[in-house]
C-alpha cells in the first residue's frame, strides 16, 4: 500500500465515531465516500492537486450528500471531529477558489456553499461548547472569513466582501482584524469619485444596487479604522490607513500622529516606503514643502523604483515654484526599468494579505 493510501485509511479510521450503530459505530446514512474520504487525506497531506481530482471525481449529488453528511452530529467525535470540519472547509473554498482563477462562478457554486454553511457549523459547535471546538477553531473561522475578503477584494467584488464582514462582525464583535478589513473595504470605495456598488448576500445573490457616496465611504472607513486602532494600538496597517484616511479629510495633526506610531510600527520597508509618503503629503498640505521633500526623499531611498514617492515629489515640488525641478522628476521616473510600487497593493484593501492567509490555514489543517 502507498504512504497515501495508509493515509487514507487513517482518516477513515479516525473519523468514526465512538458508539453508534452498526459494528463500526456509524451508520450508513453518516458515512463519507471513499473517494472524500481520499481526498481529504491527500489535501491533509499537501496534495492540492490530487485532492482537487478526487473532489471531481464526486457528482453533484453526492457532493451535496458529502456536505450533508459533514454536517450531522455523529460524523465524528472529539478533536477528529474539529480537524475533519476545518480540513473539509478550506479544500471545498479551494476547490472555489480555483473555478473563480478560471472564470467566473455563480452564486450557487457548490463548494463556496459548502465552506460557509461549515463555517457557520464550526462555530456554533464551538458556541454550544463541544467537545474538540474551542477558540483555535473560532480563529479558524476568523481567518476563512478574512481569506475570502481578501480574495474578493483582489476581484473588486466589494459588494460580496461586505456581506461577508457584515456576517463575520455579528460573531467577532470585537475583532480588531475584522475592523480593519472592514474599513479598508470603505476605504476602497472612497477613492471612486463616481460608480455603483451591487449589494448581495453571502452566497452572491443580488440583492440591491446604489451609487457609490465616497464621503460616507471616507466617514465609515474612518469609523471602523479608528476602532481598529482602539482595540489594537500596534496594528500598524490600521495606523497607516486611519493615517492617509484623516489626511483625506483633512485632519492633518490626526493624520501625522497615526501616520508617525505607523512608521514606528512599521515591520516592513514597503509599508515604511508608504507611511513615509502619506506623511509627506500630509506637510506638503500643511506648506511645509521642504519637511514633505525630506520624507519623500527618504521613501525613495528605501524602494527606489517606487513611482508614487516620486510623483507627490514631483507634484510638492510644483506647488513650491520648482516647475523645472518637478519636470525632471517625472522624466527620471518615466525612465524606470519597472513601474512597481506598493501602492498598487494597498488600494486593494485587503487583497495584500491572501497569501499568507492561505498558508496560515493550510499549515492549521495539515499539522
Amino acid at each position: 500500500m502507498t504512504g497515501r493510501g495508509c493515509v487514507a485509511v487513517v482518516l477513515a479510521v479516525l473519523l468514526v465515531p465512538s458508539g453508534g450503530a452498526g459494528a463500526t459505530g456509524q451508520d450508513t446514512s453518516s458515512r463519507l465516500p471513499g473517494t472524500y474520504l481520499t481526498a481529504l487525506a491527500n489535501y491533509r497531506a499537501g496534495d492540492l492537486a490530487a485532492a482537487l481530482g478526487k473532489l471531481r471525481e464526486l457528482g453533484d449529488a453526492e457532493f451535496a450528500g458529502v456536505n450533508k453528511t459533514l454536517l450531522r452530529l455523529d460524523v465524528a467525535s472529539g478533536s477528529n471531529w474539529a480537524r475533519l470540519l476545518t480540513a473539509a472547509m478550506l479544500l471545498h473554498t479551494e476547490a472555489f477558489i480555483i473555478r473563480a482563477e478560471v472564470g467566473p462562478v455563480p452564486p450557487s457554486d457548490p463548494y463556496i456553499l459548502s465552506a460557509r454553511s461549515l463555517a457557520r457549523h464550526v462555530l456554533r459547535l464551538a458556541g454550544d461548547g463541544q467537545q474538540g471546538f474551542g477558540e483555535k477553531e473560532r480563529i479558524f473561522v476568523r481567518n476563512w472569513y478574512l481569506l475570502l475578503v481578501a480574495m474578493q477584494h483582489g476581484r473588486a467584488e466589494l459588494g460580496w466582501s461586505r456581506a461577508y464582514l457584515a456576517e463575520a462582525m455579528q460573531s467577532f464583535p470585537k475583532d480588531p482584524n475584522l475592523a480593519l478589513a472592514l474599513g479598508s473595504d470603505h476605504e476602497m470605495l472612497s477613492d471612486i469619485s463616481k460608480g455603483y456598488l451591487n449589494h448581495v448576500d453571502v452566497v452572491g445573490r443580488f440583492r440591491s444596487q446604489a451609487d457609490v457616496n465616497a464621503d460616507d465611504e471616507l466617514r465609515q472607513a474612518i469609523r471602523y479604522l479608528e476602532q481598529a486602532v482602539a482595540m489594537e494600538p500596534k496594528m500598524m496597517e490600521a495606523r497607516l490607513r486611519l493615517g492617509r484616511a484623516l489626511y483625506r479629510r483633512g485632519d492633518l495633526d490626526k493624520a501625522a500622529r497615526e501616520l508617525d506610531a505607523a512608521l514606528q510600527l512599521a515591520p516592513r520597508d514597503e509599508l515604511r516606503y508608504l507611511a513615509l509618503v502619506f506623511r509627506g503629503r500630509v506637510e506638503a498640505a500643511r506648506g511645509n514643502y521642504d519637511r514633505g521633500d525630506a520624507l519623500f526623499a527618504d521613501a525613495i531611498r528605501l524602494l527606489p523604483k517606487g513611482q508614487v514617492a516620486v510623483l507627490a515629489r514631483a507634484e510638492a515640488a510644483y506647488l513650491s515654484g520648482r516647475a523645472s525641478g518637478a519636470a525632471a522628476m517625472i522624466q527620471a521616473m518615466l525612465q524606470l526599468p519597472d513601474k512597481l510600487d506598493p501602492w498598487w497593493l494597498y488600494i486593494s484593501g485587503e487583497w495584500w494579505h491572501f497569501e499568507y492567509r492561505l498558508v496560515w490555514l493550510r499549515q492549521y489543517v495539515q499539522r
